[in-house]
């Protein structure tokens, strides 16, 4: 009999957190220009949070590039959720009188996840007789060296493309297991909590300094763009190893334990799809300065969880699970 294999529910954990955070940050950035706290958190949030996703994300990516044959389906099934979550923003906002117009091939917001996943596993199959190393170590060179171009942005999604994919190749070649392994040691565990709570501190403490990495932070502009190229480049260095640091001190400080919320790691998809439409709408609607006037940034940071929480309904991951798994290819063959 075969041995049967363990889930590993560190990963269901992180994935929520993930998730959460992603939503919880889109509401952070509707309040930065005003609030402190908001500022701070933003701060806090974009440090890790899309790093460790599309760490995450290349980790199990692993599946779609399987006996040196790259699945068609999953490229297809990504380019399809880019170009249909343009169109339902595109819609809601020109539904709420937004001058918003509908651009394939630019993209600033969300979106670029989609698009970049469909990148990332063609560059990733393209590029596999490279060993991994040396391919991690010439494609974070080419990010740092793209900042110096004024010309790469948010065409394509090209500047987030460029700075995040060595980041998915890292976490394509190595080994979940042996990371949740390594991540359980007491050790790491005591010193990435002291880790975590000092980086919230200072970031509460110093939020105009700490905002200044806001630039870098957001992965969509070139070194000129953040101030000049010394600034910009000093300030993706210090986005790869902060983002590199507090992103394993959240590995190592989450539970490898299944709890009520670990099912929400599997419906991150149809979250992230969801989500910043329904903000759209809940902003225009006023709701955003109703609650901010009335209870503050934390219940308005309350209210990220909640829908968080309310997008994981398992029936709205059906309809994304039939994207995700149609066998487009088939299709295609008959043409």
């Amino acid at each position: 009999m075969g041995k049967t294999k363990t889930r590993i529910y560190l990963w269901d954990n992180v994935k929520v957190l993930l998730i959460v955070s992603v939503v919880m940050g889109h509401f952070v950035t509707q309040y930065t220009g005003s609030s402190e706290v908001m500022r701070s958190m933003f701060v806090i949030i974009y440090t890790f949070h899309m790093p460790l996703f599309v760490f995450v994300s290349g980790l199990f990516a692993k599946s779609s590039i399987k006996n040196d044959k790259l699945r068609i389906d999953r490229v297809i099934s990504y380019l399809l959720l880019y170009v249909l979550l343009k169109f339902v923003i595109f819609i809601v906002r020109i539904s709420f009188g937004h001058n918003s117009a509908f651009r394939l091939f630019y993209e600033q917001g969300i979106p670029w996840y989609m698009l970049a996943m469909a990148v990332f596993l063609c560059l990733t199959y393209a590029l596999r007789g490279i060993k991994p190393q040396i391919l991690i170590l010439i494609t974070t060179i080419i990010s740092l060296l793209a900042g110096f171009e004024s010309g790469i942005g948010d065409v394509f999604s090209l500047s987030r493309i460029i700075v995040f994919f060595p980041i998915f190749l890292l976490g394509f070649y190595l080994d979940s297991n042996k990371i949740a392994e390594v991540s359980r040691k007491p050790a790491f565990r005591i010193i990435s909590l002291i880790i975590i709570i000092a980086f919230v501190a200072l970031s509460f403490i110093f939020t105009n300094q700490f905002y200044s990495l806001r630039p870098a932070l957001v992965a969509r502009l070139s070194y000129e763009k953040m101030g000049s190229d010394l600034v910009g480049l000093l300030s993706r260095i210090i986005q790869y190893i902060l983002g590199a640091v507090i992103s394993f001190a959240i590995i190592c400080v989450l539970p490898n334990k299944e709890n009520k919320l670990s099912y929400i790691g599997a419906a991150t998809l149809p979250i992230y799809f969801i989500h910043r439409p329904i903000l759209y709408i809940l902003m225009d609607l006023g709701f955003g300065d109703f609650v901010m006037s009335k209870g503050g940034a934390w219940a308005f940071l309350a209210c990220a969880v909640v829908l968080t929480f309310l997008l994981s309904w398992p029936p709205l991951k059906i309809p994304f699970d039939k994207i995700m798994k149609f066998k487009y290819t088939k299709i295609l063959r008959r043409y």
